[in-house]
């Protein structure tokens, strides 16, 4: 299997920046999963060129299995915003013919931020009609709105429709932090559209037992307490904070700063740490990853800041897994997401974002106590290379890629439209032909139950978008002395009893096929509350429209297990044809004279389903909303 990947800022181990992608794609390589990657001649922290391409516009590397084609990008990344948002489309341009030279995918995966790359990755898929995978790193363009970056309405606005627009057109959305999963179902994403696999770290790339002898030589760092960021010096990353801090402790002459990165703040952050006369802080160039497990292992305690903004509260900042695998207690002034993340692993301090002298006081407390600060890496290290090991992450991204591409290749011309056109036409057809029983049967209704005539509720349908289910009533609205409802047994009738029988009450859910809520033949809408229930296999039963009837309802209806019925809707998800709707529709006129499957013994309809007996990590649970 093939993947191209549009990533602009992507780097090796030879570069300076985060790994994720190469070392997620070296692993899924193994896998028989090969990735080629489009990527900038420059480096995104530095604006330098990069070290693959030598400085020339374009080159090509390969390196355990993963190949990196480079796509000329305009030199003007950090002059200004403006000369920014010129780089980024320059690369969006250049990204998209080089994509188109590489060869053909079978899958086409966009990244962002910029979100601009993105685009690229949707106009790939578009010509080459291969799926577009999409991986949200950080909320676009909400970050650059509370940042003030973006302050123009009508640039707002024109960001947030690109935004939705790419949302929509993915076939699937990848994001690294269950808060950006959170953000996205409150922007209308179907929770079956998204998945997380979270930044994380390849614990074998650090010693947590290392000392770092040879950077604290080369930093003249040996007998002092080395507290390190390590990561870009820019507008979010609230480095001010950090000097303040060393300002408040430059009389401590054991506790010495080490900022590693660079980044277009760089020059003003030095320029304040000269105005502060800070001799305990030490600005280092930016280092390869290769070299930051030596700089880490150099380190006492390590510190990750972010500005005191809400929306930095959802991100899951790939430094702190970084720190956590090389054993390192973690000063984090970032709250959120990761600040749950350091307190369950015992792994750190939370300091609360922008407080200099909370920061200043939270190093001397550690500088104070070596080992609670050895035994806090301790735990840091062992709870990520237990929870947050990127070689899982990689196995989870193989099987990702694997079923999109799969779900896009199942999608027929039945499935495309001619389902829905149907659908469409027949249910028509039915409403027209039985109006009239319709409207008998409502009166009926009308007077052996009351009213309202039809039952109305809240199902999740498409994606678990939720719709509004229409059926003809069955149960009184008959409560005891406390005003509470009596038991469904006592409310049903057996006016209701011989509606349900015969599925009469059914009829209604022709207005729902004629909306493109339902489909004739589908999964049966169940109740919301269990999304948060499902597995991640069973929560493929929305990839389809719900169904008046459906695989499960001629295979055993309400008589079967959840888990078999579950077993049965996914079924038929993955068989979905016009052939499978022909057969579910005569075997349901078959069930129906017959009156099998209405009910499990000794219940009106089924049992309440209460989830698997499987752990929530294992079947993939966590992947879902649980509200």
């Amino acid at each position: 299997m093939r993947v191209l990947l549009i990533h602009q800022s992507f780097v090796s181990p030879d570069e300076p920046g985060g790994t994720r992608h190469y070392e997620m794609a070296k692993r899924c390589a193994e896998e028989g999963v090969q990735f080629t990657i489009i990527a900038s001649d420059l480096s995104y922290l530095t604006g330098r060129p990069t070290v693959a391409s030598n400085g020339v516009s374009s080159g090509e590397q390969e390196t355990h299995g993963v190949r990196v084609l480079r796509a000329y990008t305009l030199r003007t990344l950090h002059r200004s915003f403006a000369w920014r948002i010129v780089s980024f489309v320059s690369f969006m341009v250049t990204s998209v013919v080089a994509a188109l030279k590489a060869g053909s995918p079978d899958l086409v995966m966009g990244t962002s931020p910029p979100i601009f790359q993105a685009v690229s990755a949707w106009i790939v898929a578009a010509l080459r009609r291969r799926p577009f995978l999409l991986e949200i790193r950080d909320l676009w363009p909400e970050f650059a709105i509370e940042l003030g970056v973006l302050s123009s309405p009508f640039l707002i606005y024109l960001s947030r429709r690109l935004e939705q627009f790419l949302y929509s057109r993915a076939a699937h959305l990848l994001v690294n932090s269950p808060a950006y999963r959170d953000y996205l179902l409150a922007r209308g994403v179907p929770c079956n559209k998204i998945s997380l696999i979270p930044n994380g770290v390849d614990p074998d790339m650090f010693d947590p037992d290392a000392r770092g002898e040879r950077a604290r030589k080369a930093f003249g760092l040996n007998g002092k307490f080395v507290v390190t960021y390590a990561g870009a010096l820019g507008l979010a990353n609230d480095i001010a904070t950090i000097l303040k801090s060393a300002a408040r402790l430059r009389d401590q002459g054991e506790i010495h700063f080490l900022l590693v990165g660079d980044g277009k703040e760089r020059s003003k952050l030095e320029s304040m740490a000269r105005d502060l006369r800070l001799s305990n802080v030490t600005f280092a160039q930016s280092r390869p990853k290769s070299e930051i497990p030596e700089i880490l292992a150099a380190s006492d305690a390590c510190i990750a800041t972010l500005k005191n903004i809400p929306m930095f509260g959802t991100t899951y900042p790939n430094k702190v897994f970084d720190y956590m695998a090389a054993g390192r207690a973690t000063l984090l002034a970032i709250d959120g997401v990761i600040r749950q993340v350091i307190e369950k692993a015992g792994g750190g301090v939370f300091i609360p974002p922008g407080d200099d002298a909370s920061l200043a006081s939270a190093i001397t407390d550690l500088s104070n106590d070596p080992v609670g600060t050895r035994r806090m890496g301790a735990a840091a290290r062992e709870y990520v290379a237990k929870n947050f090991n990127r070689n899982q992450h990689a196995m989870e991204l193989v099987d990702l890629a694997r079923r999109v591409t799969a779900q896009s290749q199942r999608r027929g011309i039945y499935r495309r439209g001619g389902k829905r056109v149907l659908d469409f036409a027949i249910a028509l057809t039915m409403m027209l032909l039985l109006w009239p029983l319709m409207l008998l049967l409502a009166g009926v209704v009308r007077l052996k139950l009351g009213s309202p005539v039809l039952f109305r509720q809240k199902r999740p349908g498409l994606g678990g978008r939720p719709f509004t289910l229409f059926k003809f009533r069955t149960m009184t609205d008959s409560r005891d002395s406390q005003g509470d409802p009596h038991p469904d047994a006592a409310r049903l009738t057996s006016f209701g009893r011989f509606l349900r029988a015969t599925s009469l009450d059914e009829l209604p859910e022709l207005f729902n096929v004629l909306k493109g809520d339902m489909s004739l033949v589908g999964p049966r809408p169940l109740l919301t509350q269990y999304l948060k229930l499902y597995t991640a296999e069973q929560m493929r039963r929305h990839e389809v429209r719900p169904g008046i009837t459906g695989w499960a309802q001629v295979n055993g209806r309400n008589t079967v297990t959840w888990e078999r019925r579950f077993e049965l809707d996914v079924w038929y998800v993955t068989h979905c044809s016009l052939w499978v709707d022909l057969k579910v529709v005569l075997l349901t006129a078959w069930k129906v004279l017959q009156r099998e499957g209405i009910s499990q013994e000794g219940q009106v309809t089924m049992t309440n389903f209460m989830g698997t007996s499987e752990t929530d990590e294992k079947n993939g649970r966590a992947r879902y909303p649980s509200s």
